[in-house]
């Protein structure tokens, strides 16, 4: 019977704002979200499902080369184990605005000393972009 072990979500801006002048840098992948999940009392595989969200306002005029995405790292730096990405292009986008977001999951995760897995969410743009909110990530974790 699947238990669940623990659910957490890390929330960096809840709305839209236009007004943000919060800047993504080019190339610069940066975290926009951790959680730390309890793991006490798991019993065979541990697996974990993740949702995320970031909206970005890119340059104008866009350009069909221009990648945005997500990137979901277990541990708290890029040297962690990636567990999953979503990449997203503007060939075929008219607006500015780029909502970017990623379903994923991490199964049979091995079990970690400290009884706590930790998950960071990382947001990157290949031109330099405003971060205009909803910048949301949730985890949840399940055992045997």
């Amino acid at each position: 019977m699947t238990r669940l072990l623990d659910a957490r979500t890390s929330q960096n801006m809840s709305y839209f704002d236009l007004s943000s002048t919060t800047t993504l840098p080019a190339n610069t992948p940066t975290p926009i979200g951790v959680v730390g999940l309890n793991t006490i009392g798991a019993n065979g595989i541990i697996r974990v499902q993740f949702t995320g969200i970031a909206e970005l306002r890119l340059p104008e005029p866009l350009t069909p080369d221009t990648v945005s995405g997500l990137v979901i790292i277990r541990g708290t730096d890029l040297t962690g184990t990636q567990v999953a990405n979503a990449i997203y292009g503007t060939g075929n986008t008219v607006s500015p605005i780029q909502v970017v977001t990623i379903n994923a999951s991490d199964y049979n995760v091995p079990y970690p000393p400290s009884n706590e897995l930790i998950y960071t969410l990382w947001l990157f743009s290949t031109v330099q972009a405003t971060r205009i909110g909803m910048e949301s990530f949730n985890a949840i974790a399940f055992s045997d």
